[in-house]
Order: structure tokens, then C-alpha cells, then sequence
């Protein structure tokens, strides 16, 4: 984050949460034991096994480290995101150690907790330092983050274009702003790049292709939706374009929180 990467946190409509809680429900992920920020948070863990995920989602990583022992402070904004969560944590049997906070952080209140993760959520956040600073005050041993290295949608440049041609494509805070506000306040932190191979598609279900880029892509007409479903069915982007699933290059950032 500098004068020339101004902080810019990413906003997300209400509708939006549906497509995400869609694709974050993908086959590859119901089990993260073994994940590297699962595994992250495990390596910190002390006698008490205690964690604060922020911004907790449909409990990507939440289920697994209760399903592991952990008690959990999961928080977490979105309604639906937190009825998703409360039905996987009963599903597995876990509720008893998971305890779910409605709210943004840092404005919620938690207990002390062994380590504080917010995995893929700094982006969100319209104060980065507050956000930072809450995770070092609630963390004992390790604050863990997890931070996208490319933007989450850079693939979408060229549809961007389409729809918006005298306007630049959103960007949302990735690795380098958030290491540069760390350096900046004076936190060293480890870092571990990690590369995932190439996923087919944010989607699983092709009929909410449209309905989804469409979001993203700001689109608000009946024209520029049956423009959208006719690039779309001309294969915009299915050989080295726009819709191509690609590799994608995320940051585990890990430091043991300062104490005044």
C-alpha cells in the first residue's frame, strides 16, 4: 500500500454472496486438513488449540480445525454465509466447538485466542492497520493470513473492456499491499507463495456463468446481458482468453503478533 497502490477494499453486494458461496462449496474443497493455511494455523497451535477465523465464510477452514480439535471463534458478516456454515458444523458434529459471531471484524468482540487467521478477507477491510492491529491484540502466538499474489478476476480484463471501455478494470488489494503495510508498520512477517494448478471455472454450474459475470462485470441491461450470453456462446476466452481457468498464485503471511 503507497501513494502510487492506494488501499481500495473490495466491495461485495449482497447478491454476490450467493455465487460465492457457490463456488467456495467446489468438490475439492470439503475436506482442508491437509490445506497449507490449515496447515499454518496447526504449526502454532499450543496447549489451549484455540483460533479466531475471520471472516469465516461457509467455513472453509473453520470445519476442519474444529474437526481437528481447535475451538473455533468464527466470524463472519454475511447471514448466508453463516447459515451455511451452521449446517456444515451440524453435519459434522461439530457445533459444540465452533462459536459463530455475526459481524465485521475488528468490530466484535472475541476472547484471546492461540492463533488469528484471516484467510483471502484483508480485501475487504476499509482500514487494513486497524484490521492488522486487532489480529495482533487477539492473537497470543501467530497472526496467519492468507492473501491473493494476482487479482482474483484479472482474467475478466478483456470482457471488461467489452462493456466498459472508458473505464480501467477494478482491482482489488493483493500480496504486495498487504506486505507493504506490514513492512510499513513495522512487522517482518514469513511468507510462503503457494501456486494452485489451473480450476475449470469460478462455477460449477454453467447456468449461473452468465448470472455471475454479470456481476462482476457490473452489467445492469437486457442488451448488454444477451451481448454477454452471446460472447459467452461464442466461446469468448475458451482457448487462451478470458474464461480460461489458469494457475493461481496466493500468499500465506504468518508473523508472531507484537506485544506492548
Amino acid at each position: 500500500m503507497s501513494e502510487q497502490h492506494p488501499w481500495k477494499a473490495v466491495v461485495i453486494p449482497e447478491k454476490s454472496m450467493h455465487h460465492m458461496a457457490d463456488a467456495l462449496r467446489s468438490p475439492s474443497d470439503h475436506d482442508l486438513k491437509d490445506h497449507p493455511v490449515t496447515q499454518e494455523v496447526m504449526a502454532h497451535l499450543g496447549p489451549q488449540r484455540t483460533v479466531v477465523d475471520i471472516g469465516a465464510g461457509i467455513g472453509r477452514f473453520t470445519v476442519p480445525l474444529a474437526a481437528m480439535g481447535c475451538d473455533v471463534w468464527a466470524i463472519e458478516p454475511s447471514a448466508l454465509m453463516r447459515d451455511q456454515l451452521h449446517q456444515a458444523l451440524i453435519t459434522n458434529k461439530l457445533d459444540s466447538r465452533v462459536h459463530t459471531v455475526a459481524g465485521l471484524w475488528p468490530g466484535v468482540e472475541v476472547p484471546m485466542v492461540e492463533v488469528a487467521l484471516a484467510a483471502f478477507v484483508i480485501q475487504f477491510s476499509p482500514d487494513p492497520r486497524q484490521f492488522v492491529q486487532a489480529m495482533e491484540v487477539a492473537a497470543t502466538v501467530r497472526c496467519v493470513m492468507a492473501i491473493h499474489v494476482d487479482h482474483m478476476f484479472s482474467g475478466l480484463d478483456d470482457l471488461w473492456a467489452v462493456f466498459h471501455p472508458d473505464r480501467p478494470t477494478p482491482t482489488s488489494p493483493v500480496f504486495r499491499d498487504v506486505y507493504t503495510l506490514l513492512w510499513n508498520e513495522g512487522i517482518v512477517a514469513d511468507v510462503r507463495v503457494v501456486e494452485d494448478p489451473p480450476r475449470d471455472g469460478f462455477w460449477r454450474d454453467p447456468h449461473k456463468v452468465l448470472e455471475g459475470l454479470a456481476d462482476l462485470l457490473q452489467i445492469d441491461t437486457d442488451a448488454e446481458r444477451e451481448h454477454l450470453a452471446t460472447l459467452v456462446r461464442e466461446g469468448w476466452g475458451t482457448r487462451g482468453g478470458t474464461l480460461t481457468p489458469s494457475s493461481h498464485r496466493w500468499a500465506i503471511v504468518s508473523w508472531t503478533p507484537r506485544k506492548t
